[in-house]
This record gives C-alpha cells, structure tokens and sequence, in this order.
C-alpha cells in the first residue's frame, strides 16, 4: 500500500489546452437529432458546450458523443445515461462519482450532474479521462524506449502485512517487479527497476531515479490492506489526479487541488496506461474489481512521464493473501501488467514489441 507523501506548495503549472473539447459543439442552444436506437433518431436538447455547476465545469456528454459516433440513451428513473459505440460503452450515473467504461469501474472527480433536464459530466474527467481512452490516437504517439518499475516498500518499510500468515508487502512487490522486467527486457525495452533488493528507498528518490533514467513508462506495485478479519479483496488501479479535481478518497475539495504536479502534464496517457492496466489485472486474475481511481500519491506527482500505481490485490484477505503468496499467481499479475504495456503500446498508434 503506497503512501501520499509530504504535499508540498508547487508552483502552478498552466496545463495544455483541452484539444478534445475544440470539437465543435454549434450553437448554445435548440435541438439536434442524435442516432438512437436500432437505427433511430432521438431529440438532443443541444446544451451550452460547458457549463459552471458550484464552480466546477460541466460538460453535455450526448452533444459530445453524438459527434463521436455515439449512441445515447437516458433513464431519468434510474438516472443513467448510456453511450455505446459498438465498441466502446460508458456508462454515467446522475449524482454518483462512479462510472462504468467498457464494464470497468471508473471513478470520476465531481458526481454526474443535471442541467436543464440533461446529464452533464465534468469537465476534466471527459477530458482528461474518458476521452483519451476512448480515443487514444488524439492524445499523439508516445514512443516507449524505457520503463522504470517501482517495486513498493522495501527495507525497515514493510508495507502492508498478513500477521497470520507472516506475509509482508515488500516481498511480493519486489518479486512481481522482477518478473515483470523479464517479460519487458524480452520485448526489447530498456528497463529500469527503483530497488533490485530489500532495501529502502524514499518516495521522491524514486521518482527522481525515474526522471533521471528518462523514463517513457512508470509502473508502481503495489498490494492493499485492510482492518484484520475484513472479506475486502479485489484490484485497484491508480493514476495522478488532475488539477482541479479531488482525489477518489477524497470527499471535498481541498488547496492541494490547485496545485499541478509535473506528472500531470502526462494525465491523458497515464489514463490510457491505467485503464489498460486495470483491464488486463482483471481479465488475468479474476479478482474483484475495487475501481479505477485517482489519487496524488508522491511517486505519481513528481514523475515526468505517464505514470501508475496498482494494488494488485489484498494483503489482509486470507484468501486474496494465500493467492499472492503463490508463485504463478504473481506470475499471473506480472504478464497482466506485460499485456497492458503492450496494449498501451498499441492503443498510442505504435506496432506492440515482440512478446
């Protein structure tokens, strides 16, 4: 389990300019006809292209997927709209924070709003979110020569334990980590790893052995605990929250939303990286799909590439703990996480490396 760190005053960095949502949205108001179901056509009220609910900015997700190809459906009793593709589907709630993508949980940074009868989204999530996963090739080609892998703990830092079962964290990061760079150095990339040995590293010394080996990939393992005797099990994946937004465990704004970190000049790829990453955890392993979240843990705020931390399962779960303390099942973890650079690899417009 990865800790945040000391949040330091960082200066505010002004982030590029929403590239997605320069897609024209007309006029600020009146109807247009959007394809509906089985081939039919279904009112939109055409909504302003964003819209400020308790100073946060919204955005008409029918209006926005309509000019992505995208079917909408909405049920005002239930409160949620639907968009599929085809493809792709997302799935929003009105007055949640969680999101459903292609079935994964995904959680946002502000809860799904009406306006004017509509459900608008935020801002931010669309934008730094589900769009560059739903379109990658707009987010521009990221050439991956060399990855660092984080192996969480280490050392006098035990990271989370199983008394029980005398099973500790360190161990089992360090061991996914190395079996992980087996399956990247085979694949033809450079790898790097933040510890090779039962050693402690600090948070920042990570981060800085990554920018210094000038990483294109940062993956952070990590595994999760809980009060003793809890049943919580399952896999969490995490990315850098963007400015602006609250982190998922978060439940109100606070000043360190302002700040932006330099990880957050790599959001959208590090959305693309995290969601390949969740999906290929859960096709791999089977496990309890905890969410898709966003979090502003040290090593994700200071790396300057895409970057991702996964809590590949619960540690405080007997079960879930007799699980990782089999070999193949962290073979398991480590070729999902191989499988997800690979697809990362792909989605950005790039041939994936020879397995």
């Amino acid at each position: 389990m990865p800790t945040l760190g000391f949040l330091p005053r960082a200066p505010r960095v002004a982030l590029a300019a929403s590239f997605f949502l320069t897609l024209a949205l007309g006029p600020a108001a009146g109807s247009v006809f959007a394809a509906g179901p089985a081939g039919g056509r279904q009112q939109v009220t055409r909504l302003p292209a964003t819209v400020k609910l308790g100073g946060v900015s919204y955005t008409d997700a029918r209006g926005q997927f309509a000019q992505l190809g995208y079917k909408s459906s909405y049920s005002p009793d239930a409160g949620a709209l639907t968009l599929s593709s085809g493809a792709s589907e997302v799935v929003f709630t009105v007055g949640s924070r969680e999101a459903k993508l292609n079935g994964l949980r995904l959680f946002l940074g502000e809860p799904v709003e009406l306006y004017k009868g509509s459900p608008v989204v935020p801002t931010i999530d669309l934008d730094r979110l589900i769009l560059p996963i739903l379109r990658p090739s707009r987010v521009g080609r990221n050439a991956i020569r060399t990855i660092v892998i984080d192996a969480g703990h280490g050392g006098t830092d035990s990271g989370t334990l199983n008394q029980a079962r005398k099973l500790n964290e360190k161990t089992f990061t360090l061991d996914v980590a190395k079996r992980l760079q087996a399956l990247l150095a085979d694949g033809a990339w450079k790898v790097r790893m933040t510890r090779t040995d039962d050693r402690f590293v600090e948070l920042s010394d990570r981060a800085e052995f990554a920018n210094n080996a000038k990483a294109d990939l940062f993956i952070s393992i990590h595994f999760n605990a809980v009060a003793a005797g809890s049943d919580v099990r399952g896999t969490e994946t995490y990315v850098l929250t963007p400015q602006f937004q609250r982190s998922t465990s978060s439940a109100k704004s606070g000043p360190e939303d302002k700040v932006a970190y330099p990880g957050n000049r790599h959001d959208s790829r590090s959305a693309i990286l995290g969601y390949h990453m969740h999906r290929q955890l859960l096709a791999k392993l089977k496990s309890e799909d905890r969410g898709y979240k966003r979090a502003r843990f040290a090593v994700l705020r200071l790396v300057n590439c895409p970057g991702v931390l996964v809590e590949a399962g619960y540690l405080s779960n007997n079960g879930e703990a007799a699980k990782i303390a089999n070999a193949n099942y962290r073979g398991d973890i480590a070729e999902a996480l191989f499988a997800a650079v690979q697809a990362y690899d792909a989605s950005m417009g790039l041939p994936p490396k020879a397995p």
